[in-house]
């Protein structure tokens, strides 16, 4: 039942039979040219010699596969698999490897039976129905690669899985070289077990395991964040509790407030309305007096006004006519200032038309230039334009004789090919009949060869037989030698162990001391990182303020963040400063005011915005006492703000101090102590048992402050365990090396006991032996020579085939030689035709170039001519204009003239009718003064009335704004209007003085209560439902938890349960094969102890014919190699993959194992594809194809085809 159990997950897991059926290469390394090897059903022989490129094949397959490292691939970079280049080519900018793979009617029909049998398919849908599956890979010398999958772009994660866990991959047991042989025979148990567990297909269940194990710390680390975050979430829903209490209290209060203040603001508006009637009669009698003394002061005024006009129209004549005087003089100056001017002007016009005439006389001299140069350009122009027509005329003829050129050049490649491909045939049937001969002749070597060997073996056979005396006795000293020995060394040994148990304790103990300091630097980062994301939702804040941090997260900040509070005070501070420490600092006023216009404009909530530079901020009183701000730290910038809001707190030990220190202040100061009691202003005493909210944002900030330095010193410590730990591993280390060491020499003495009793045992019975050889010797030396002389008819035979081979090779390559000198010659003539066709190109351009030089010139003479023409006309026109201008500043020179002779002789008269309006104002002084004296007595008796008026006003005034005042406190406080009061009852008891103080009492008991929020109710419900969220969230990463640890344990109890099937099928094979590579032979493997954390090993332990059962290290290098290939052979037989290359494999083995290996090769080849790269020719008659890999030119990859089968 456990072997057809295997079986099962052994045919769902692999891929299926895809075999590849081509390969195509393009600039990888060696192969310059696009190369595609069609790889069929069967054995493939890639041979060729040294350097040539075989191993380039091997190569590109498993980078096609998705080999990452440039070593595995024989290079220094990535880089080296594109090609280099040689003498005659450059190197090439890109490689691209495309490996085609087939896949059967079988598989399909097995796909669909796993299907139904529920086994899980691994193959993406697009592919599960493909026939074939071409995988490409490219690589740029920039650096970029390019990976796809049936020509669609992927990535290499696709292609690795895609091989994954199937024996087909860049480490798997698919690609096998000679260098894989030696590493399994040098492999540690270890590394036996990982080539295992690739046949196991559990490779994919490791990195499933480990993407699990990532996510499982993920997991955790946000578990423990979301627990942080529920306790914060704990501590603030308590505080926001308390705040809805104190809100519920303040608003019972208020209301309260409400309906007294209603009645004390309406027995006020009404007795000042009654004070406002008497003020308003009063002032009307007043007014009436005003009104009869203004009367007669009027009639008087209205007589002065009279004689004022009189007086005022006198004096406007006289100013008149010193305005006009003065006029009269200013005009007679301008005239003769204009005369001069116009003087002047005059013979400046006059030089500008001369200057104008000899300029246009220069003109018609260019005019008649330009004009003889634009016909000299318009005659060039039409040579340029019969130039460039003739020069296109000869360029075309060039690309006719081109075109005829290019029609004759691909029958001449076409014949070359088809040469070329004869060449090759020839070759290759050349290259067959020599390496016959040459397997001919070295058969005929090879038989005399054993002919002498056995001669001389006879003859020293006497000699082995007395050599066999000496030999025994000495083996007998060995072994006495060793026994002594392996006592000594087993005491060292016990001696090493004891130590070792010692420090194994150390390491124990250093390594739970790493994991403690790990775990304690987790946790502090965890919680700070829960903190910081806390403090970046602005977790505690009210709507508003998180909005306004939100959005400056630069300029503004939280009151409790600017503040460095010892955790003893917070809750003082706390205390003292209340629901201020949720308010939002900001630099200065204006700043503050743009925060709340635009918490009123976005509807984004309340807050209270505190300036750090308030321009009105009140000077501090320094109180006597121990103060609160002297016991925390602030940054200089906010210790202004600070010194207001914290300058008048004092810090008492307990309340009893608080309050003496309360008392004896010469001005009211707020009393704090460290438990969060305290004493206002006021006298208000506050404390209790719950800390408040603030507090929590005191204690938030405080904490990520200190945990940033925990996480520090954890880190150190860290660094710390991990050295020691570093130390003691060191220690352990070369403890081990001495023990392995000791073990070493252990098992070394012990090998030589068994090796010297085995020699022992070997010699007595070699000597049976011996007589028996001499017979067998005779009997193989007859049939040695009749076999010599079949080859050496053979030999003869096949001489006459091979020179008319030669000479078929030697026509062909002499039709090529010519048909390639032909080419050669055609290519010339190619040449000269496209170097003509180019200069008449260049010529026709050189021609249209000069045409558009000819046009240009033309035009820019054209142009010019144009220009004259319009400067000739402008230049006419001003020399008419300054000849008119000069005529017409002569005339006006004398018209001035006459005006500035009639503007003196007005100005005399004036002076005169000046001189008396003077006279006549004098005179009205002197009656104005009298009535001025009568007016004043009336307006005492005036002022003295406007004084009582002014009383009266100021007294109606107050009133009037005590009223605005009422309005603006029921407007401010309540929203009402003055017309609200008419409903409320006033009593009239004389009692509005103790209304008024007890509304002032409530106004105090919620001054005392400080800022509520009212928002509280609602912040605690968005609270509740955040906690309820993340509980939910917590049982999700909870289940995710438990669903992890179940898969990962799946995983382990799947990979161990392969695991067993496959070691167990692998004893189970390995047992099979090995005795037909040694015949008579026995091997197994064995679980070997692990290291302490570690899995069991294994060991390959082998007993070849007529020897003790061994490890694999006792061997000789023929025998390992043999060992490893038939481990290698059996987990393909119970694990076969879709094919298998070999390269080189057989390079280490004898003609007898040649034989053998190659006999299981073609045994196995009937289930799987087979690619060997060999230079033995015992493998290469195994191959169904052949492929010859050679270098015509230097550094550049050939590859040469033989179908053997077909051939045959």
């Amino acid at each position: 039942m456990r072997r057809t159990g295997t079986r099962s997950w052994w045919r769902g897991s692999a891929r299926g039979s895809m075999r590849i059926k081509r390969i195509e290469l393009n600039g990888f390394k060696s192969f310059l040219e696009r190369t595609v090897l069609e790889l069929p059903l069967g054995v493939t022989a890639i041979v060729g010699p040294n350097g040539c490129g075989k191993s380039n094949i091997v190569d590109a397959i498993r980078w096609v596969l998705g080999e990452q490292s440039p070593k595995h691939l024989r290079g220094e970079a990535m880089e080296d698999v594109i090609f280099t280049g040689n003498g005659e080519s450059g190197p090439l900018g890109m490689a691209e490897v495309t490996l085609l793979l087939e896949r059967d009617e079988r598989d399909l029909e097995r796909r669909a039976a796993d299907a139904s049998d529920g086994v899980e398919e691994a193959l993406p849908a697009a592919l599960a129905e493909a026939s074939e599956i071409a995988v490409t890979r490219r690589y740029f010398r920039s650096g970029e690669s390019e990976y796809f999958i049936n020509r669609v772009p992927c990535r290499l994660r696709d292609i690795t899985e895609l091989f994954l866990g199937t024996g087909i991959g860049t480490k798997a047991y698919a690609i096998i070289e000679q260098g894989r042989v030696e590493q399994l025979v040098n492999a540690k148990p270890e590394e036996v077990r990982l080539f295992i567990e690739e046949a196991a297909g559990t490779t994919r269940f490791r990195s499933r395991k480990l993407a699990a194990e990532r996510k499982m710390e993920r997991t955790r680390e946000n578990l423990v964040r979301v627990e942080d975050v529920l306790r914060e979430l704990e501590r603030q829903m308590a505080s926001l509790e308390r705040q809805a209490r104190r809100a519920e209290e303040y608003h019972r209060i208020k209301d309260g407030l409400r309906a007294l203040d209603l009645r004390v603001l309406a027995a006020r508006q009404r007795a000042w309305s009654d004070e406002m009637r008497t003020l308003g009669e009063r002032l009307a009698a007043v007014r009436e007096e005003e009104a009869r003394l203004q009367e007669a002061i009027r009639r008087a005024r209205s007589a002065t006004t009279e004689a004022r006009a009189r007086r005022s129209s006198d004096e406007e004549r006289l100013r008149i006519c010193d305005a006009e005087i003065a006029e009269h003089r200013l005009r007679a100056g301008e005239a003769r200032t204009l005369a001069a001017a116009l003087a002047t002007r005059e013979t400046e016009l006059r030089m500008r038309t001369a200057d104008a005439e000899r300029e246009v006389a220069a003109l018609r001299l260019r005019l008649d230039d330009l004009e003889t140069e634009s016909t000299g350009l318009d005659a060039a122009l039409e040579r340029a334009a019969t130039e460039a027509t003739e020069a296109e005329s000869r360029r075309l003829d060039a690309e006719a004789r081109l075109r005829a050129l290019e029609a004759e050049g691909p029958p001449l490649e076409q014949t070359l090919e088809s040469l070329k491909d004869a060449v090759v045939e020839a070759s290759a049937e050349e290259a067959r009949l020599h390496n016959l001969a040459d397997v001919l002749r070295q058969r005929h070597e090879d038989l005399e060869g054993r002919r002498r060997k056995l001669e001389d073996e006879r003859r020293l056979l006497g000699e082995r037989l007395r050599a066999n005396a000496h030999d025994t006795e000495t083996a007998r000293e060995a072994i006495a030698s060793c026994e002594r020995n392996l006592g000594g060394l087993a005491a060292e040994r016990e001696a090493l162990t004891a130590r070792q148990v010692e420090l194994a304790g150390e390491e124990a103990t250093r390594r739970a001391a790493l994991e403690a300091a790990r775990e304690a630097a987790r946790r502090a980062g965890s919680r700070a990182d829960s903190l910081r994301e806390l403090q970046s939702r602005h977790e505690g804040c009210k709507r508003g303020a998180a909005g306004l941090l939100a959005r400056e997260p630069g300029t503004a900040a939280l009151l409790a963040s600017v503040l460095r509070v010892p955790a003893a005070l917070e809750r003082a501070v706390a205390a003292a400063l209340g629901a201020r420490l949720g308010h939002i600092v900001v630099p200065d006023t204006p700043s503050a005011l743009a925060a709340v216009a635009w918490l009123r404009d976005s509807l984004a909530g309340s807050a209270t915005v505190l300036p750090r530079d308030a321009e009105r901020r009140a000077a501090v009183i320094v109180p006597a006492g121990r103060r609160l701000l002297d016991q925390i730290d602030v940054d200089p910038q906010h210790w202004a703000l600070a010194e207001a809001l914290l300058g008048q707190v004092l810090l008492a030990e307990n309340l009893d101090q608080a309050l003496e220190l309360w008392r004896a202040a010469s001005h009211p100061v707020t009393v704090v102590t460290p438990a969060g009691e305290g004493i206002d202003t006021l006298g208000a005493v506050s404390g209790g048992s719950e800390p408040p909210l603030e507090e929590t944002l005191l204690a938030r900030t405080r904490e990520l402050r200190d945990l940033e330095g925990a996480v520090a010193a954890a880190r150190n410590a860290l660094a710390r365990e991990e050295s020691l730990l570093a130390d003691v591993e060191t220690r352990v280390a070369e403890l081990s090396v001495a023990s392995r060491a000791a073990d070493e020499r252990l098992q070394a003495l012990r090998l030589q006991l068994v090796a010297a009793e085995k020699d022992r045992e070997r010699l007595e019975e070699e000597r049976g032996r011996l007589a028996a050889e001499l017979e067998v010797e005779a009997l193989e030396a007859s049939g040695l020579a009749g076999e010599g002389g079949h080859v050496a008819e053979e030999i003869a035979a096949l001489g006459a085939r091979r020179e008319r081979a030669a000479q078929t090779l030697a026509d062909r390559r002499r039709d090529l030689a010519d048909r390639q000198q032909a080419l050669t010659a055609w290519r010339e003539t190619h040449v000269v035709a496209e170097r003509a066709r180019t200069d008449a190109a260049v010529r026709v351009a050189a021609a249209a170039e000069r045409r558009r030089s000819f046009e240009t010139a033309t035009a820019r003479s054209r142009a010019a001519v144009v220009d004259v023409h319009e400067r000739l006309a402008s230049l006419t026109q001003r020399a008419a204009e300054a000849a008119r201008g000069a005529e017409a500043a002569a005339a006006e020179g004398g018209a001035s003239e006459t005006a500035r002779a009639a503007a003196e002789e007005r100005a005399a008269a004036l002076t005169l009718e000046r001189d008396r309006l003077r006279q006549a104002i004098a005179e009205a002084d002197t009656a104005l003064t009298s009535d001025d004296a009568a007016e004043a007595g009336s307006r005492e008796r005036l002022d003295a009335l406007a004084q009582d008026r002014a009383g009266a006003d100021v007294t109606l005034a107050e009133r009037r704004l005590g009223l605005e005042h009422l309005a603006a406190q029921l407007a401010e406080r309540y929203g009402l209007g003055l017309d609200a009061l008419a409903d409320v009852v006033v009593e009239d008891d004389g009692q509005d003085a103790e209304r008024a103080d007890h509304a002032e009492a409530l106004r105090a008991r919620l001054a005392r209560l400080g800022d509520v929020n009212p928002a509280a109710a609602g912040e605690l419900e968005e609270l509740r439902t955040r906690r309820e969220f993340l509980v939910a969230q917590r049982t999700d990463l909870e289940s995710s938890l438990d669903d992890l640890r179940r898969t990962i344990a799946k995983l382990n109890r799947t990979s161990r349960q392969r695991f067993e099937e496959t070691f167990t099928a692998a004893n189970e094979k390995l047992a099979e094969v090995f005795p037909k590579l040694f015949p008579n032979g026995k091997a197994q493997l064995e679980l070997v102890p692990p290291e302490e954390g570690g899995e069991p090993g294994i060991e390959i332990v082998v007993q070849p014919a007529g020897k003790k059962l061994q490890s694999l290290s006792l061997l000789s290098g023929g025998e390992k190699a043999l060992t490893a290939t038939a481990l290698i052979l059996s987990l393909f037989l119970i694990r076969p993959t879709p094919f298998c290359l070999l390269d080189e494999v057989d390079a280490p083995l004898d003609e007898a194992n040649i034989g053998r290996f190659n006999q299981l090769v073609r045994d196995m080849a009937t289930t799987s594809q087979f690619v060997l790269i060999t230079h033995n020719r015992r493998t290469m008659e195994v191959a169904d194809t052949l492929y010859g890999i050679t270098m015509e030119r230097a550094g550049i990859s050939k590859v040469v085809a033989v179908r053997l089968r077909e051939a045959a």
